[in-house]
């Protein structure tokens, strides 16, 4: 199930894609990276399934994940703390789901992601925001718990490891990236449902206690959340 966070991400990196093609509308595919891809395609064929394939993604993990996939590039087995493998200045755009609470040392992130992209490019992040009851919890669970909840049997929570959570809340995290970038947007979401939807009752809970959430605007307690930076 995509969250909201991630249905904007995927929304924003295809607006970005539609105006580098409009400043440069020749047949040159635009770079983009996919940081912390694991072997998920679905952010790719999402973009595609919008944008077309007038893209080239190429992905970066721990892990390998290199997949066989018409707009898929090069794939490099590295942490974003340190990619010298990825070229200075090759990306247009980069962008990561749900991959920053894994991270020990976001200032060096930040570094490592400003490093590759082009002067003026984007950066999409979904992330939880760590005040929120939900990673309140995560934080003091163990990882089969997490990979519990996302679902083993689907092969989803065989992507989930060990949360480190390198910022307290959402500024702190911003704050990591000042150096490098300047925040374009910064959307917030309640969604304990994302999590809770294969669990009868506590699946109409989480529903109503989202809508409660959003509508009382109460965002400390909203733990989805999508930030949008650009390259200084």
């Amino acid at each position: 199930m995509q969250t909201p966070a991630e249905k904007y991400l995927i929304k924003k990196v295809i607006e970005f894609l539609n105006l580098e093609k409009n400043k440069n509308p020749s047949n040159t595919k635009i770079k983009i990276l996919n940081v912390g891809a694991n072997k998920s395609i679905i952010l790719e064929e999402s973009i595609v399934d919008k944008f077309g394939q007038g893209f080239v993604c190429d992905r970066m993990d721990v892990v390998d994940c290199a997949v066989d996939y018409p707009v898929a590039g090069k794939s490099f087995i590295t942490s974003v703390e340190s990619m010298p493998e990825v070229k200075t200045n090759d990306y247009k755009i980069a962008f990561s789901n749900y991959v920053f609470e894994h991270i020990e040392n976001l200032e060096a992130a930040s570094s490592e992601i400003s490093r590759v992209l082009q002067s003026g490019g984007y950066f999409v992040v979904s992330s939880p925001n760590p005040s929120a009851p939900e990673f309140v919890l995560s934080k003091y669970t163990p990882t089969k718990f997490h990979q519990f909840m996302r679902g083993e049997d689907d092969g989803d929570g065989a992507h989930a490891h060990e949360t480190h959570y390198a910022y307290k809340n959402i500024k702190d995290f911003i704050r990591n990236f000042d150096k490098d970038f300047e925040v374009l947007e910064v959307k917030y979401w309640a969604n304990t449902y994302g999590y809770l939807y294969k669990f009868p009752v506590f699946n109409i809970l989480s529903k109503i206690y989202d809508v409660l959430v959003d509508l009382l605007h109460i965002r400390f307690l909203k733990g989805n959340v999508c930030i949008v930076f650009k390259k200084k």
